[in-house]
């Protein structure tokens, strides 16, 4: 087989995603737009690694690529895109061991055999399928043991392992896929507090009807993992010292939160969480909205837990679940366990909200609704966040858009059933109130708003 024959098969055309919950492809994708994106997913692949630096900071190279596509981008926009990333990248150098399945796990951690287990990845994935080797590589009890823990590293690094390997079963994506496991052997296992032997059996039954909401609102209550005592705010490492300090004690209530049941309601729960988490922490009234760099993650990551959780038997599905819903309240907790004030939040007017500049067309006499010439805001809200540079925007604006096609239509009162003070004022506009008020954050640069001025918060 030839390389060029090797790559297409590895990283083909994206398909079209297949997981029950997950966001389908909007209208403007084409067969040249989908050629294009896999070409430029090849480049990526055999140029650059995971990493591009020495810190670990992650090649977003491919989440700007498919998250762009997706959305039904021009065809002209995917190599500026590409260009934008591929010039800070770092290079893909020879791995000096060859990695196999009789010592994968002895260099884990080490950034310099990237190309090595990238091979081992993409071989045993075209071998034994995407599926199975999530189960063994990640999730399985050889995958689990002291100082293996590709669970915890799954999780860890910002969540970006479960990021980058979501993107490879979301659109069927061998290559990607083997990227991300790459990615997750090489990433520090910054979650071992969390996920202890115990975590893996569930010693403590679980209450089959506790919402996350209301897991959230337990630990809003507890004055020992408020600001300054559930983690250190000065840390440079919130997320670390969060597990360091409260670990013990935020895992009493992680247990008491059930995977079991309907896929689609506890899905749907963690969305609203990880919702509530970025948005309402946040926001308050009359201040500017603060846009956290690092909740955001937990917003993008959660668009793939339906791809991820399809492939996976009924008992990783539940660690998965259990998994991401400890890893979100954490980094929530790690960076201040800010409270939330719901009731004002949905008391501005959802049809005040602000939308990128435009001017408006003057409509023909028989136009239906001239007084409201640009009925779907969630339209200008993507146009312009395809035109922004930084990709945690357009990522976190495609998460908000699909979740608003899901649950949109909730009405005031879905909620009122947690235990979270003023849920009953939540409905389903959550999801296009945060993507205005984080379009406004961001800066809409397509409209000719600087976005230097504009960036993300990461010290609350």
């Amino acid at each position: 087989m030839s390389e060029q024959d090797y790559l297409q098969r590895i990283i083909p055309t994206p398909a079209t995603p297949k997981a029950p919950l997950a966001p389908g492809l909007w209208p403007g994708a084409t067969a040249s737009s989908a050629k294009e994106v896999a070409r430029l997913l090849r480049e990526n692949h055999v140029k650059f690694h995971c990493f591009f630096n020495d810190e670990g900071f992650h090649n977003h190279l491919a989440h700007h690529l498919l998250a762009a596509y997706a959305l039904g981008c021009s065809e002209s926009l995917l190599k500026p895109a590409y260009d934008l990333h591929a010039e800070y990248q770092r290079p893909k150098k020879e791995s000096s061991e060859l990695i196999t399945d009789q010592n994968w796990t002895k260099y884990l951690g080490r950034h310099g055999y990237y190309p090595g287990y990238l091979e081992f990845f993409e071989s045993q994935i075209l071998q034994n399928g995407m599926a199975d080797c999530l189960e063994k590589y990640v999730f399985s009890t050889e995958a689990n043991q002291p100082g293996v823990e590709m669970f915890g590293r799954f999780f860890s690094g910002l969540v970006h392992p479960m990021i980058h390997f979501g993107h490879g079963a979301e659109f069927e994506l061998p290559g990607l896929a083997a990227e991300g496991l790459a990615m997750t052997a090489l990433t520090k296992n910054m979650c071992g507090g969390l996920f202890k032997p115990s975590f893996f059996t569930q010693e403590t039954p679980a209450d089959p009807q506790l919402h996350a909401l209301s897991v959230a609102a337990r630990i809003l209550k507890d004055p020992e993992l408020g600001y300054g005592k559930g983690a250190d705010p000065n840390s440079n490492a919130r997320f670390q010292d969060a597990i360091k300090r409260s670990g013990e004690r935020l895992s009493t209530y992680f247990r008491q939160w059930s995977p079991e049941g309907s896929f689609e309601a506890k899905h749907e729960e963690l969305v609203w969480l990880v919702s509530a988490l970025y948005g309402f922490s946040g926001w308050r009234k009359d201040e500017e909205f603060k846009a956290n760099f690092f909740t955001l993650h937990l917003v993008t990551s959660s668009l793939f837990i339906s791809s991820i959780h399809t492939l996976l038997p009924p008992k990783s599905q539940a660690l998965l679940l259990r998994g991401f819903l400890a890893t979100a309240l954490t980094y929530w907790v790690g960076h201040g366990r800010r409270d939330f004030t719901i009731q004002d939040f949905f008391a501005e007017d959802v049809h005040a909200l602000v939308t990128p500049p435009h001017t408006d067309p003057k409509p023909a006499e028989d136009a239906l609704d001239a007084t409201h010439l640009h009925q779907n805001p969630w339209f200008a809200i993507l146009q312009s966040a395809l035109n922004h540079p930084d990709e945690h925007l357009l990522k976190i604006q495609r998460s908000f858009a699909h979740y608003a096609a899901l649950y949109g239509t909730k009405e005031k009162g879905c909620l009122a059933q947690t235990e979270l003070l003023e849920a009953a004022d939540i409905d389903g506009t959550l999801f296009l109130r945060l993507a205005s008020l984080t379009g406004k954050a961001k800066a809409w640069v397509r409209e000719g708003e600087p976005s230097h001025d504009a960036q993300w918060n990461r010290r609350y």
